[in-house]
């Protein structure tokens, strides 16, 4: 489908304006809908379905926090356990999983290589947000949700990996050869 209406570089708003598009906050929608993408490419190759429904959930959320950031607050919002229902998941996944140490190498099953991905990609909307935060002033409950969503995808990447009886690569540190 297309409008020919974007043709000239700038694209309509959730709040009815036109902006360039580079704009910070179109830049920041992008991502967002970059990161919903990855996650939903993860759903795709998850087998637990308490994982899948987890995942679910944050693309509902993430569409919230896009339409509470481009409709000034006027649309949807997040919801207000949304941060807390993060937490309570990740601590769920971390019970499971046991242990961590730091510097987990990504990967292991296909599974956890998406989740590890969309980590990423979840880090880097979380600075983009972090970014637009300083012209636009944002909910505080979009950032505390974006800087737990890491950790939430994270501890699942774990926890598929355990389930499929998958050791994790740990990356050793200190570096052992300096030690002394």
């Amino acid at each position: 489908m297309y409008t020919r209406k974007g043709d000239s570089g700038e694209t309509d708003t959730a709040n009815g304006s036109r902006l360039k598009k580079f704009n910070p906050i179109i830049e920041w929608e992008g991502t967002l809908d970059e990161l919903n993408s990855v996650i939903g490419l993860a759903r795709s190759h998850i087998k637990f379905e308490d994982i899948t429904n987890d995942l679910i959930q944050v693309q509902f959320d993430l569409f919230h926090i896009g339409e509470h950031v481009l409709t000034r607050g006027q649309g949807r919002r997040l919801r207000e356990d949304g941060v807390k229902w993060l937490e309570e998941r990740t601590n769920s996944y971390f019970k499971e999983v046991g242990e961590i140490k730091l510097f987990v190498l990504p990967g292991g099953s296909i599974e956890a290589g998406f989740l590890q991905f969309a980590r990423t990609v979840t880090r880097r909307a979380e600075r983009i947000t972090v970014e637009l935060n300083e012209s636009e002033k944002l909910d505080k409950i979009i950032l505390q949700y974006m800087n737990r969503l890491s950790s939430l995808l994270f501890t699942m990447a774990l926890a598929s990996n355990k389930r499929q009886g998958i050791k994790e690569l740990i990356f050793p540190w200190p570096n052992p050869e300096t030690r002394k």
